[in-house]
């Protein structure tokens, strides 16, 4: 832990005894803003201990829904947080819930949590996967070689001596592994195999993981029986990735929306920017898309003067502490100093898994 995040935590804690927390939660300045939580995996098995910036598990998941419920918090859908955010008619202590890529862990975890809480909650689901539904080729490869750390990897074919794979010797090799389907434009079925041999050779039961479901996305027909129990389900991009070219991000934006009309009834007109990049002109795009809102990973409250297509989010993980959870809730938080809260560089090329 950092100097600074050590001093942080300890503010806020202090600012819990001290009945600060608190006070911003009731207070009028809290009341006109919106606070969108983000999440985006909730473990089947072992997900928070491979990457604890991006997954937390079923307890402690469950452990902010009830913290939310028992602060009294008024848990919206995220339309309806928007609407009466822009027309000044917010409830005190607005929350929203939304959820990234549309894994299949929401799915089997996080929907009935939330379900026992009557809390709404918008998932941006990425469709590509969910048509082909298998795991997620640079998520998956990146946890297999966790997986299998501290052992060497000999692949000859490959490799060409063999790799140990302590956390620089797993990046180096993923980054190999990663730019030869690019350079061969292997399809999705090739990556697949590739993932199964490097499965085999590391030790890891690949079928295992497949018939738990790990690392998947929902199919289109779980989302849409979550959207017959109101799930909101909107955009997320198709293939999980951005163009600056106009035709190609609409063209990115329609496939999604195509994907998703067959499975819900509901306007599609919100959107969340595939590992929270973005640039100044994509809201341009975006509106000519017929998308109204836009959520980024950039840590903050909105309120009625924050873009519509550039919203801020909270990034719920098992890095975040009590504290820290309760002063975002608050809003307290939102008064120190803030690093982006969405992946690393290492982590948006995980995420980025674009299939042609």
């Amino acid at each position: 832990m950092t100097t600074l995040r050590w001093l942080k935590l300890a503010g806020l804690r202090m600012a819990a005894s001290l009945g600060l927390t608190s006070w911003a939660l009731h207070s009028r300045w809290r009341q006109e803003r919106l606070l969108i939580l983000c999440y985006h995996g909730i473990s089947l098995e072992d997900e928070h201990e491979w990457n604890p910036s991006l997954y937390v598990a079923p307890a402690l998941f469950r452990q902010r829904m009830d913290a939310l419920h028992r602060m009294g918090c008024a848990v919206l859908g995220l339309g309806e947080a928007l609407e009466r955010l822009y027309s000044g008619r917010l409830p005190k202590k607005a929350v929203a819930i939304t959820f990234d890529d549309g894994s299949y862990d929401f799915y089997r975890s996080a929907h009935p949590i939330l379900r026992e809480y009557g809390f709404p909650a918008t998932v941006y689901l990425t469709t590509y996967y969910a048509s082909y539904n298998r795991p997620v080729f640079d998520v998956v490869l990146s946890y297999l070689l966790w997986k299998g750390r501290n052992q060497a990897l000999e692949w000859p074919e490959l490799l060409e001596r063999a790799a140990w794979l302590d956390k620089r010797g797993r990046r180096a090799v993923q980054l190999r592994i990663r730019s030869r389907a690019q350079r061969e434009g292997l399809s999705a079925k090739d990556k697949d195999g590739l993932l199964e041999s490097l499965a085999g050779k590391l030790g890891v039961d690949y079928q295992g993981l497949c018939n738990k479901r790990m690392l998947h996305l929902m199919t289109l027909e779980e989302a849409r029986e979550l959207a017959e129990e109101g799930v909101d389900i909107q955009l997320h991009t198709h293939r999980h990735r951005l163009w600056r070219q106009r035709d190609l991000f609409t063209q990115e934006i329609e496939d999604n929306r195509r994907s998703i009309s067959t499975i819900s009834g509901k306007p599609l007109v919100h959107f969340c920017y595939p590992c929270g990049l973005h640039w100044p002109e994509v809201a341009e795009f975006l509106g000519a898309c017929g998308i109204e809102s836009a959520t980024t990973c950039q840590p903050g409250l909105a309120d009625r003067r924050t873009n519509r297509f550039f919203l801020p989010r909270f990034l719920d993980s098992s890095n975040v502490t009590v504290a820290e959870f309760m002063a975002w809730v608050s809003g307290l938080a939102s008064f120190l100093p803030q690093r982006g809260n969405g992946p690393n560089e290492s982590e948006r090329s995980e995420y980025a898994s674009a299939e042609d």
